[in-house]
């Protein structure tokens, strides 16, 4: 399978705070291939509330490099604070198998993992079989029955009969009943 990460060594540095786009046009200007994760986020400011697009890893990045390729020009990049090692000082591999995984999480939500707040609410459907993740009713099935952004509430079978109960967003997935 080729893709971003097959034929390359990967590893992780760790930029100067806010110095990661920088950092990236750098290195792929050396020619190294880069992995910059991306996410949405909700930000207050000014008293107004935006979705910005962030790193998802504050200050780390990845960098992909052939064997034949010197470190030297990566840890001398502007805006490089460090490569990520070891104890013993040798740089510390990233598995292509995780990056993978990112990525596709990435793909998945349109190029950067959705954290806004009630992006995944808006996304189920009335009566849309959910599981809860986490919490007293871990592992119920429910029907998804609203939701205000942070909060999805779902009719749970307890007892016997239907309760609506209120969970948190980011710990229900949709499955099948």
């Amino acid at each position: 399978m080729t893709d971003l990460f097959s034929d390359r060594e990967w590893f992780a540095l760790v930029s100067h705070p806010g110095r990661q786009q920088v950092v990236k046009a750098e290195l792929e200007r050396q020619r190294y291939r880069v992995f910059l994760p991306m996410c949405r986020k909700q930000r207050r400011h000014a008293g107004k509330v935006e979705v910005v697009l962030r790193p998802l890893f504050e200050r780390y990045l990845f960098v992909g490099c052939h064997t034949e390729q010197p470190f030297h020009p990566i840890t001398n990049t502007r805006g490089v604070a460090f490569l990520v090692r070891s104890a013993s000082g040798i740089p510390c591999r990233v598995p292509p198998v995780a990056l993978r995984e990112v990525k596709r999480r990435c793909d998945a939500d349109g190029g950067a993992v959705d954290l806004v707040p009630g992006a995944r609410v808006a996304r189920w459907q009335p009566d849309q079989p959910l599981r809860v993740l986490d919490g007293p009713f871990r592992d119920f099935i429910g029907l998804f029955a609203g939701g205000d952004g942070e909060t999805a509430r779902i009719l749970l079978d307890l007892f016997g009969r239907p309760t609506i109960t209120t969970v948190d967003a980011q710990n229900l997935e949709p499955t099948q009943p």
